[in-house]
């Protein structure tokens, strides 16, 4: 998103001769609230992946506060179970698969690994975006949450306060909608966003919510995760979410929305 940020995540910053960046990551749970729900949830991992990217770019000089940028892809492995929340990062640009890239290791205040954290973005330099996205989000076809059939909070696998995104399971597939009364601040705890349209932190609890469907709401812990972002996912529209895959230990979801495919999400998990 464009214009500078009001509060920061990482801290501390140390530039390396190579290139890299160090940085320590804030404890103040008030500011990140996703803190509280533990390293390895999907939704933390990503809500954070944000911030500690474009925090490490602009301790490096190479962001543009006037240009809008959007992830493409991203991949992370978690470390092993009961590590602590990160404390602490390394992030370097890299070349994945042929294609600029940045990957960030994260660190527990102890040095354990919580998990690595590959991604590749896309800025916006000629594209007037904020004309672009206003014809997008005005539709016709808008839902309230107030009025949409959620699955049981038992089969979603929610914490307290948390607010449920699909509807019950539907063969292989279930319908799900977010909007900003169940997705955004001040109502859901721990999730937030640029408003625009359904973040990335976003797609990854639904498609948590969607594992936990999946599971008979049985506990699972996702242990990684690669992720493609082809189109936006809007809010306030309803969108459905398809198990392409499931080999027991992995799961292959396609998020689509108006007949068209949205994300791609692979999750890695274990109980």
């Amino acid at each position: 998103m464009p214009g500078a940020h009001t509060k920061a995540f990482t801290c501390d910053h140390v530039v390396n001769p190579d290139g890299s960046v160090e940085f320590a990551c804030s404890q103040d749970e008030a500011l990140w609230p996703w803190l509280r729900i533990g390293p390895h949830h999907p939704g933390a991992i990503q809500a954070a992946s944000y911030w500690l990217s474009v925090e490490s770019a602009m301790a490096l000089g190479g962001w543009d506060p006037d240009k809008w940028s959007a992830l493409i892809w991203t991949h992370w492995r978690c470390g092993e179970p009961g590590v602590g929340r990160m404390a602490r990062g390394r992030y370097e640009r890299t070349r994945i698969e042929g294609k600029e890239s940045f990957s960030i290791h994260l660190h527990d205040a102890s040095g354990a690994l919580v998990c690595r954290l590959d991604g590749r973005g896309v800025v916006f330099r000629t594209r007037d975006f904020e004309k672009w996205r206003s014809g997008a989000k005005e539709r016709d076809d808008k839902v309230s949450s107030a009025d949409f059939h959620y699955a049981d909070r038992s089969m979603l696998g929610l914490g307290e306060g948390e607010f449920p995104f699909l509807g019950p399971l539907d063969g292989m597939q279930a319908t799900g909608l977010l909007d900003p009364a169940n997705a955004m601040p001040p109502a859901h705890p721990w999730l937030d966003g640029s408003g625009d349209h359904v973040n990335s932190a976003h797609l990854a609890e639904v498609a948590r919510q969607f594992v936990s469907l999946v599971r008979a709401g049985n506990p699972i812990r996702v242990n990684e995760a690669d992720m493609r972002f082809d189109r936006y996912v809007e809010l306030g529209v309803p969108f459905e979410v398809e198990c392409l895959a499931d080999t027991g230990t992995r799961i292959t979801m396609q998020i689509r929305q108006s007949g068209r495919d949205c994300t791609s999400i692979e999750y890695g998990i274990d109980s």
